[in-house]
């Protein structure tokens, strides 16, 4: 009877405690989150926004993330895709209308500073929302069906059409962004003319290939990586300066033009709003560095064949860093006249 006693007692106590048990885990595993948690955060999930749609290559990363993160602090995540104006309505919501509490988190992409230079008419700069942490990095990457009139061309090919038979060659894009910004250095460079087809992100013009509703779609290797598996689709160019792992076969534009200027990566990291209290700031920056120390989680995203710049995954300045990067960016549009 007694030693029933003491087990009911032991089991309520452990009922109790319930709450605390995944943050007693998290002590063990990370000890420094325990360190740098504030006494008052969270008490309440954290919101990870995500400008995109779901099932694009964001997406994936935001929610891989969260999964993580929770492994790690025990904290509650919750993905939120805020979509509309290829990610200028989730940009602005964050910018502007975000509590700076720590309980909202953007996971973005660098397409945000185009957005805060172009389009945002002064309301609101990329310097509203304070890089936390870098994630990963993707080249973007041009994908033809294996079906159809271009089954079996090369990008050059299939760009000697475009010049050939002007707009005819229908290509999907993201108005204001790097896909739209490709696409013209390569008219540019080689005299064709593309079809342009706009979309929300990367992820549903791939789906619209599959459909037969363009002939070159541009994305990440996460968002079209089960239809290449499946036969359905294959990548044809790069926009970097050197193949990747996962796209061995896959040539770059440079290496078809014989040139270096095509290249267009994207950059994953997380932001919360100016503002956010410095303690729930670094906590939150501590969350995310040891998810992605995690060697399940680094293999999770090598699956999405992303890579890890090594300036910025090792950067202990990682705001600096970035922001010097939305600089030279800045430099491109001034080049291009697209801002004085």
């Amino acid at each position: 009877m007694k030693k029933r006693k003491i087990m009911t007692s032991m089991l309520g106590l452990a009922i109790a405690l319930g709450g605390l048990l995944p943050i007693a885990a998290t002590a063990q595993h990370a000890p420094q989150l325990a360190k740098l948690k504030p006494a008052d955060f969270p008490t309440q999930p954290i919101e990870y926004v995500v400008v995109y749609p779901a099932g694009g290559g964001l997406d994936l990363t935001a929610r891989l993330l969260g999964k993580y993160v929770e492994k790690v602090s025990g904290d509650k995540v919750l993905v939120n895709n805020r979509t509309g104006g290829a990610g200028m309505v989730g940009h602005t919501y964050l910018a502007t209308q975000a509590k700076p509490d720590g309980y909202t988190v953007g996971v973005l992409v660098n397409l945000v500073w185009g957005d805060a230079m172009l389009r945002s008419q002064g309301r609101w700069a990329y310097t509203d929302l304070e890089p936390v942490a870098y994630i990963n990095s993707d080249p973007l990457t041009w994908v033809a069906s294996t079906e159809g009139p271009y089954k079996g061309m090369s990008a050059k090919q299939i760009i000697q059409v475009a010049k050939d038979k002007p707009g005819t060659v229908r290509i999907a894009t993201v108005p204001g962004s790097m896909w739209e910004y490709l696409i013209e250095q390569v008219e540019a460079s080689t005299g064709a003319k593309f079809l342009r087809v706009p979309f929300q992100a990367g992820g549903p013009g791939v789906v619209a290939l599959l459909g037969g509703s363009v002939d070159v779609a541009q994305g990440f290797y996460g968002e079209f990586r089960g239809y290449v598996d499946a036969g359905k689709i294959v990548p044809i160019a790069l926009a970097s300066n050197e193949r990747t792992t996962f796209l061995k076969n896959t040539p770059t534009f440079n290496e078809i033009y014989n040139s270096t200027e095509y290249v267009w990566n994207i950059i994953r990291f997380a932001v919360v709003p100016k503002g956010t209290p410095p303690d729930r700031k670094a906590y939150i920056a501590a969350t995310m560095q040891a998810a992605l120390k995690d060697p399940e989680l680094l293999a999770e995203y090598q699956k999405l064949g992303v890579y890890f710049d090594p300036a910025l995954s090792k950067s202990t300045q990682v705001g600096a860093d970035l922001n010097a990067l939305a600089m030279k960016e800045r430099d491109f549009y001034v080049k291009t006249g697209r801002l004085k």
